[in-house]
Parts: structure tokens; sequence; C-alpha cells
């Protein structure tokens, strides 16, 4: 197809343009589920204007000398859960190759802030069929309280749902609070804005539980179940990086963006090793060799959404339980410092302690993250960096944000054939 090129400007007006077609007036204007926002591949470009005549006319590219307008992207903002060294694994005797015993009952979260949603449908990159995580981790855009059997959910604000919108609302799909739900938004509340309806109905009632978004757009209500006919189209996986309608695109939600290393905590003395298996915030298999020299708390470097299994790789009986990390994962590759603005604990990072930029090349057991990640304290510093954005750990109630300045080369470079420039290196996924 050949290039158009036209003497502008371009509006983009979107709804702006309509009236109501009854009154004729600008009350409530007729939304199109493909109103903006304009997508535009490889970012946008301004002219120089000391080149003169516009040489629109050739085959060879680079004719038009410009500037990349930039992409600065809101990549993560949310608050992720308070950190514990047993979250995903409680205290227990590990011996060589064997399987840890994660964590498999969800619990009561707190409003507003990221939790764990255990046994969580995704569909990992590379396949058509979805499997179930075991656990997701710091998940969700929203909280909800559920209670059994009911279809009204409690949640922090109704507004940030929309009607026929699917939904993953974890920890609530089974009695024993082991399987997260897939289920759509029937009704909004306009008398409040705290309360919501879906269908399927929660099957157990639990206090603020994370509500993540499921993989299935523009569809109708789901109507009643019947014996007769073809079943409705529905959602069947949580959404990697929660994107959100917007228009003709699916958005990255920064909401769920959160993804975080792995802790340790030896509980007795020795050289301990373990294998952790399972996706990263995009759907990518990933696994990471974590080890520990003595009875202390260490990590990996890594930036895990989403765990399948842990395996034990030490020789001896050891005690040991697995928590969280306090070092997040940069969604996009995050080549420099300079190139990311980020907040903790509502106070800017002034330099670049905590910063580690996106690993490249052939990746390792070992190696850091693939995109980068950014270490908001020092609790942790036993196979990590040392330094940190502040002493403040990761308590529920201080929020991170994340903006991405992503760098012309990588934008320009990043193509469908070769994604390393926007997503980096491919991850790690052996065992040795």
């Amino acid at each position: 197809m050949a290039d158009s090129n036209f003497r502008g400007p371009v509006s983009n007006m979107g709804s702006l343009e309509d009236v109501n077609a009854t009154t004729g007036t600008t009350s409530l204007v007729q939304i199109s589920p493909f109103d903006g926002p304009m997508i535009s591949y490889q970012d946008m470009i301004v002219p120089d204007i000391r080149f003169v005549p516009f040489a629109k006319d050739g085959t060879a590219p680079g004719r038009v000398p410009g500037f990349a307008s930039g992409l600065n992207v809101w990549a993560c903002d949310n608050i992720p859960q308070a950190r514990t060294s047993t979250m995903i694994a409680a205290s227990q005797v590990v011996t060589s190759n064997v399987t840890v015993a994660l964590a498999t009952v969800g619990a009561a979260g707190v409003a507003s802030v990221a939790s764990l949603a255990f046994g969580v449908p995704i569909i990992p990159v590379g396949t058509t069929v979805a499997t179930t995580a075991t656990i997701a981790i710091d998940f969700g855009f929203t909280t909800g309280t559920t209670t059994t059997n009911s279809s009204t959910v409690a949640v922090v604000d109704n507004t940030l749902f929309k009607v026929g919108q699917w939904l993953v609302i974890g920890n609530v799909g089974n009695s024993s609070a082991s399987k997260s739900l897939i289920s759509q938004v029937q009704t909004i509340a306009t008398s409040n804005t705290t309360t919501i309806t879906v269908s399927p109905s929660p099957v157990t009632g639990l206090a603020s539980v994370p509500i993540g978004q499921a993989n299935l757009y523009g569809s109708s209500l789901l109507p009643p179940a019947t014996q007769f006919g073809p079943a409705a189209a529905s959602a069947n996986a949580h959404a990697f990086g929660g994107a959100i309608e917007g228009g003709l695109a699916r958005v990255m939600n920064p909401r769920e963006t959160l993804a975080r290393n792995i802790a340790i905590q030896g509980l007795t003395a020795g050289t301990y090793s373990c294998v952790v298996s399972g996706w990263d915030v995009w759907g990518n298999v990933m696994t990471e060799i974590i080890t520990l020299s003595s009875a202390t708390t260490g990590a990996g470097k890594r930036a895990f959404k989403y765990i399948s299994s842990i395996t034990s790789g030490t020789t001896a009986g050891l005690s040991f339980s697995f928590g969280l990390g306090d070092s997040f994962g940069l969604p996009l590759r995050g080549d420099e410092w300079d190139q990311t603005e980020i907040t903790w604990n509502n106070a800017y990072a002034s330099n670049s302690n905590g910063f580690q930029a996106a690993i490249l090349g052939a990746q390792t057991g070992t190696s850091g993250d693939v995109r980068g990640t950014v270490q908001v304290s020092t609790a942790i510093v036993t196979g990590v960096l040392a330094t940190a954005i502040s002493a403040v750990a990761s308590n529920g109630t201080s929020r991170i944000t994340i903006q991405q300045n992503i760098g012309v080369w990588n934008q320009i470079y990043g193509t469908p054939n070769n994604t390393v420039p926007m997503f980096g290196a491919a991850q790690f996924t052996g065992t040795t």
C-alpha cells in the first residue's frame, strides 16, 4: 500500500461532532465504541521545517527529515501488597528436586490494594488454550467485596467498570477460595458509586478481593444459559497488562502491570537453591534460579507476574519460606534510568539508586530482568541490588508509579519481527 501524504491538519473529532438525534442538542450524544484514541504505528513524527519541498514522491525510506514526538508511557500505577516472607509458600522442609508446596487459598485483602489471586486462567504467549496459573502476583486494577452466591459486588469505585465488561475476580471461583472467577458486569448502580452486579455470581464471600480485566472486549451481555443453541462468546483468561478498550485499541492498563521478584527466607543454615517457574506480565514463560548460602533472606532479580511452581534444588533437609521482594519490573524495556520517571511513597526517585537496566542478549538462570527493574527498598539485598529508592518497604499503603520515556531507536526499530527493542530479550526458560 502506498503512503498517504496530504496537507493537514488532521482533526480527530470522535463523538464531539454528534448531537442528540431526537432533540438536536448536545445532551446525550451518540458515543461510538470506536471513538478515539488515534493509533499511530512507531510513534508520531514531526517533519523538520528546514527541508522543503516535502519529499512525498519516491520509493526510498528516510526521505523526510523529522523528529520523533516521543512515546511517554504511563507504565505502572498501583499500590502493591505488603511484603511478607510467607505469602508465596509457608515455612517447610525442602529437599532436592521436590516441588515446594505453594499457598493456594485466597484471603481478604485491603481496599484499593493489589493482592494475590489464586487459580487464575491465562493463555501464555505461543499457546491458544487457557492454563491455570497457581498464583498471580499483585493482581487487579481495583478491589471488591463479595457475598457468597450473590451477584452483587461492593467496589471502591463503580465508574471503573462498564456494562458487559468481562472480569477476573480473584479467589471467589469456588468455596475453598483457591480459584478465581471469570464473570461479566451486568449492571452498575446509579444511586451510588460502590455497587455492581455480575454473572456468574461469586461462589464465596471475601472482603477486598482483587479484580482484573478478562480477555474479551466489545461483548454483549451473556444471556442466561439454555440447553439449546450455540454458546455465546465469553472470556476465558486474564488479559495481559489488564488491557482496556480505547476505541479500536486495546490499551495497557498501568493499574495491572505490577510484577515483582520472589524472595526466600532461610530458617536453617545451609546452601539452598530453587527454580521458580511462571510467566511475566505479558504472558511469556520464564524461569529463574535463586540461591541462598545461609539462614538469611534473599531474592531473585526478575519480575514475575504469575507463578506456576517452585522446585527445590537443595541436597539437604532445610527449612525455607517464600514471599515477595521489593524489586518491581518495568513493563517496557528500560535502557537508562534517565528515561524513567518513578515515584514511591509519594516522592520522586531523585537518583538511579535501585534502578537496574534491561539485561540484553542471551539470558542465564541468574541474570537480571529482560526489561529492567526498580528496587524500592533495601529490605532484601541478598541476591539483588544493594541500593534502593528509599528505606520504605512495600507496606500495602505506598503507591508506585513508573513512566517510561521510550527511546527513538526502540520505537523505530521495534517491529513485529523484532520486538526486542520494545520488550527486551527472550526470557530464560531453563532449569540449570
